[in-house]
């Protein structure tokens, strides 16, 4: 290990990046020191500590002092030019950006070995859950069968607070004020961002690596407070999942809004909270928690892979190989709760099976089963007044 600190250029100042630089400096940077922060605005005030603030990226990616790359800006085009920068310049990079590492993993995952540069990313998938690390180390020789989680803070802090009385309108707001939704929160209400992150968890769990919009996502939209009663009318809560399992030698992958059971352990994931499931072969369910959201929790997973880096770590992409297990045709059969307007009752004919059929207030309520495939079809790019849950199964 080396006795000289490691030496960072940090590109974007914003909440996450003040976060690390708090807990940095917190725990007395003698293991690593900021020379530098990179910001594109040159009009607000900002206090960066000892570090050196610039404007141009050239002061950092010229700077032969600088070993490592900490990447924190909303900029996905610039991120992904400083991380190639970084890995072919001879650095490591660091980032908290789940679009950039999940568009772009099969490109970044063969710059890292052709370069020998290791990048990290923990803070792109559950903030303080250290899921990356567990699944790089402890399941690295475990066969994982399944992994679940509860991935997006906003959604969750959302869904909390409307069963708490809230209106979506009011509990996003809310989740603004605390800083745990972005001004626009379409990729979180999407499932875009669910979608981001669990792409990045399939290529770590199963060596599986996909482009993103391969996977099935559904969001909460269009949600409404009759979606959330029928939940509880069943003994369930809403909470969006995302989930990839290994079926007959392929991974099936999708994020759905889920009627998750009140004696189910998801169900207690509220607020800005995450949480990840994992299951082994040998090991069994192993469940980890934590905060999904804010500017600590995600500075500490910087912080981490700072750390790690320090001790000389990097991701070994074990399971990554021509012979990983690949994405599903998508053809297995949901249970799912479909909401729509009445005016679109062509919808029925896409099930298999139907188990129940309910109509009142302008909407028709279904339940039944339908093919991943054919549900995707349903809702083409996205259908108004179409809100889809998956019926429980955790």
């Amino acid at each position: 290990m080396s006795t000289s600190p490691l030496t960072i250029g940090t590109f974007g100042h914003g909440c996450v990046g003040q976060g690390f630089l708090e807990l940095l400096n917190a725990n007395g940077g003698t293991a690593a020191q900021v020379k530098h922060v990179c910001v594109k605005d040159r009009q607000r005030t900002r206090d960066v500590g000892t570090a050196r603030l610039t404007y141009e990226a050239l002061d950092i990616l010229t700077d032969e002092q600088v070993s490592t790359i900490v990447e924190l800006t909303n900029d996905a085009d610039l991120a992904l030019d400083v991380i190639r920068k970084a890995l072919l310049t001879g650095r490591n990079a660091i980032t908290a950006s789940k679009k950039v590492v999940a568009e772009n993993l099969a490109e970044l995952i063969a710059l890292q070995r052709s370069t020998g540069r290791s990048l990290l990313y923990e803070a792109s998938c559950a903030a303080s859950i250290p899921v990356l690390h567990a699944l790089e180390t402890h399941f690295s020789g475990e066969r994982v069968e399944r992994i679940e989680g509860i991935l997006n803070g906003t959604t969750n802090y959302i869904l909390t607070r409307m069963e708490e009385g809230a209106s979506p309108e009011d509990a996003l707001r809310q989740a603004q004020e605390q800083g745990f939704a972005e001004t626009d929160p379409t990729a979180d209400l999407r499932g875009d961002d669910a979608r981001y992150k669990l792409t990045i968890l399939m290529a770590h769990a199963f060596g599986t690596v996909v482009e993103p919009k391969r996977i099935f996502r559904c969001g909460i939209r269009q949600l409404h407070q009759q979606d959330m009663d029928h939940a509880a009318s069943i003994g369930c809560v809403v909470r969006v999942v995302a989930s990839a399992q290994l079926v007959n030698g392929k991974v099936t992958a999708r994020v759905l809004p889920t009627f998750v059971p009140r004696n189910n352990a998801f169900a207690q994931v509220r607020h800005e909270y995450n949480a990840v499931r994992i299951t082994g072969r040998h090991s069994g369910e192993h469940l980890l928690q934590g905060k999904g959201a804010g500017r600590l929790p995600t500075g500490l997973a910087v912080l981490s892979d700072v750390q790690r880096l320090v001790r000389g770590g990097g991701y070994a992409y074990a399971k990554v190989s021509k012979d990983a297990p690949v994405l599903s045709d998508s053809q297995e059969r949901l249970s799912i709760y479909l909401r729509l307007p009445e005016t679109h009752q062509e919808a029925i004919q896409h099930f298999d099976q139907l188990h129940s059929i309910e109509a009142g207030d302008g909407h028709i309520r279904i339940t039944g089963t339908i093919a991943l495939a054919e549900l995707a079809e349903l809702l083409g790019q996205g259908r108004d007044g179409f809100q889809v849950i998956a019926l429980p199964h955790l």
